[in-house]
């Protein structure tokens, strides 16, 4: 069985929202970006699912900039089995 599981990274609560010079987005470079915490709860159902089944693949699935990549290690790092970046500039 293999469960696609779909991560986003999201400003984190304590990071400070700051609006940028040209006030048209927010400024990053003072932004601590983490995984979704309701995806963080999707991943682990997914490898409870798979512990469950004794087989399987949990595939982490995340579409966003090369800043994603942290979130993608993190899925990694808790138990997925492969993970997709789909690069795309914001």
């Amino acid at each position: 069985m293999k469960i696609a599981v779909l991560i986003k990274q999201v400003p984190g609560a304590e990071s400070p929202l700051q609006i940028s010079s040209d006030q048209k987005w927010v400024d990053e470079n003072a932004v601590a970006y983490v995984m979704n915490e309701s995806d963080n709860y999707a991943l682990e159902e997914a490898l409870q699912i798979k512990e469950a089944h004794g087989e399987g693949e949990v595939v982490a699935v995340s579409l966003g900039p090369d800043r994603v990549q942290k979130t993608v290690r993190e899925a990694l790092a808790k138990g997925a089995d492969r993970a997709i970046h789909i690069k795309m500039d914001t």
